[in-house]
């Protein structure tokens, strides 16, 4: 039996009243026999599209346009949520590498955004497309929400960027050890990480908006060895509609985490 027909087999009872609405997506990264659920329904990434924005900087940083200690500005407008920089008036420029650490690490969303001018959209769609995604655009600034164009992705494409990182078909060996050391300084680990026994390691990145609750990761040991997206929308929880505090989806999600490790053998 192998991994797929191991977590299937386990999944039947987890997604009894389950709330919300679930995209989830999980492989083994050398079986590669996937096991999908609602995992082309497309929803608001969140701060998940911050992996994707990650790569696509790295990818600069492997053409040549940018090196990682290369200090870009910041906007001068910061976006609220998630962040320290809309807190740091003084700091008015950083690092390349610094502004991927502020992103992912602790999801600053002005770092995103800074991020983003200086890769630029059409670059982030060539890199989503080079990986596979099929249903995520990444058209506007995090928190712009009067902007035109929206934001979108699904299960199967968080997956699919997280597998070729992982595999090394995203960037070159130096750049993806690069961006597997940052995922896993992750301080937001109060989902799929926070069921995990002491010998698993996990390589995640969260996302949430009002209504939703979402996280994105690798799974394995001295290696990543599985990937798993769980996307969740349509959540009636009072902190879950109001886009902050603990939502009771966290503790579903990170059971999901457990048995993708367990399922692993």
């Amino acid at each position: 039996m192998g991994f797929a027909e191991r977590l299937e087999a386990s999944l039947d009872e987890a997604w009894r009243e389950f709330p919300g609405r679930v995209g989830f997506a999980a492989w083994d990264l050398d079986e590669r026999v996937p096991v999908l659920v609602g995992a082309q329904r497309e929803v608001h990434p969140a701060s998940t599209i911050k992996v994707l924005v990650m790569i696509a900087a790295l990818r600069e940083v492997q053409a040549g346009r940018f090196a990682l200690d290369t200090e870009v500005p910041l906007p001068a407008q910061r976006a609220g949520g998630f962040g320290v920089l809309r807190e740091l008036s003084g700091v008015h420029r950083l690092t390349i590498a610094d502004l991927i650490t502020l992103m992912i690490v602790i999801s600053d969303n002005a770092a995103t955004n800074a991020l983003v001018d200086n890769v630029g959209f059409p670059a982030i769609a060539s890199c989503a497309a080079d990986l596979g995604c099929v249903a995520t655009k990444v058209e506007r600034r995090l928190m712009d929400v009067d902007a035109p164009g929206c934001n979108t992705t699904c299960a199967l494409d968080q997956a699919r960027i997280l597998d070729r990182l992982a595999t090394g078909r995203a960037l070159p060996v130096e750049l993806t050890v690069h961006a597997l050391g940052v995922l896993s300084r992750q301080q937001i680990r109060d989902r799929l990480p926070a069921a995990l026994p002491g010998e698993a390691r996990c390589w995640n990145k969260t996302g949430e908006i009002q209504g939703s609750r979402h996280d994105v990761a690798l799974i394995g040991d001295d290696r990543p060895r599985a990937v798993v997206a769980v996307l969740v929308d349509e959540l009636t929880d009072e902190p879950s509609r109001r886009g902050a505090g603990r939502s009771p989806v966290y503790d579903r999600i990170a059971d999901l985490g457990l048995r993708v490790f367990r399922a692993l053998g």
